[in-house]
């Protein structure tokens, strides 16, 4: 199913973009907003349901050593890869 969501998504963009579409990112404002409603979320459930807990606290201290890992190894390569990287022939 990601597979397929993600092969169709390029075409759909064109199409979107090609009616007339607008693509704008969200702003960091609302992204962290967003980032701080998820979490807050997050810690309530975890609060309320102990195998909610069970599961999000390990999950939450792996993801944030990832994110470590992945903006040294990652990070620099995904920028260069989907802007610059695409016009180098």
């Amino acid at each position: 199913m990601m597979a397929r969501y993600d092969q169709q998504n390029p075409q759909a963009l064109r199409r979107l973009v090609g009616a007339g579409t607008q693509l704008k990112p969200y702003s960091r404002d609302i992204l962290e907003a967003a980032w701080k409603a998820t979490h807050e979320l997050y810690d309530e459930f975890a609060a309320k349901n102990p195998k909610f807990k069970k599961v999000y606290e390990p999950w939450k201290a792996y993801r944030d050593e990832q994110f470590l890992w992945f903006r040294v190894a990652e990070l620099t390569y995904a920028n260069f890869a989907f802007t610059a990287g695409q016009t180098v022939k």
